[in-house]
């Protein structure tokens, strides 16, 4: 649990550093829910923390590049590296209470319908590699807010 502190709190100082506008939003995955709170999502590279409040608390720092920038649609892959409190294995005999770190590639696609540009709603895939778990494919849907 110290780690994902310390890795909240270099996330957070890069963040308060940054010039850019906050986006923030909640996304919906497979393998959990995420609060989000990153840079603006319709720059060319842009970056995200992910706090993870479903099953497991976890925080996942995810940097991205949109590969295409349209008025309503921005495609982006992302590289995310995450930490993931593995607390619900201790309540098994043969499991310890251990912190997963894991690597995700997300492809996503971020839509803002609107003319304000401020609201956006998102689909996303990654492949997640972990090092106690097998690897899978998470998918999920978000909505994402940009204050301008």
């Amino acid at each position: 649990m110290k780690k994902v502190f310390l890795l909240a709190f270099a996330l957070f100082a890069c963040i308060s550093i940054s010039q850019g506008q906050v986006a923030v939003g909640i996304n919906f995955q497979t393998s959990d829910t995420f609060i989000t709170v990153g840079s603006d999502p319709n720059n060319e590279f842009f970056g995200e923390a992910r706090l993870g409040i479903g099953h497991d608390i976890g925080l996942e720092l995810m940097g991205g590049y949109n590969f295409m920038r349209k008025s309503e649609v921005n495609a982006y892959v992302g590289l995310g590296l995450g930490l993931l409190g593995d607390h619900h294995h201790k309540h098994h005999k043969h499991h310890e209470d251990h912190n997963d770190i894991y690597v995700a590639i997300p492809v996503g696609v971020l839509i803002t319908p609107f003319d304000t540009k401020n609201l956006g709603f998102l689909i996303e895939a990654a492949p997640v590699i972990a090092n106690h778990h097998d690897t899978y494919l998470r998918g999920g849907i978000g909505v994402k807010y940009t204050f301008r």
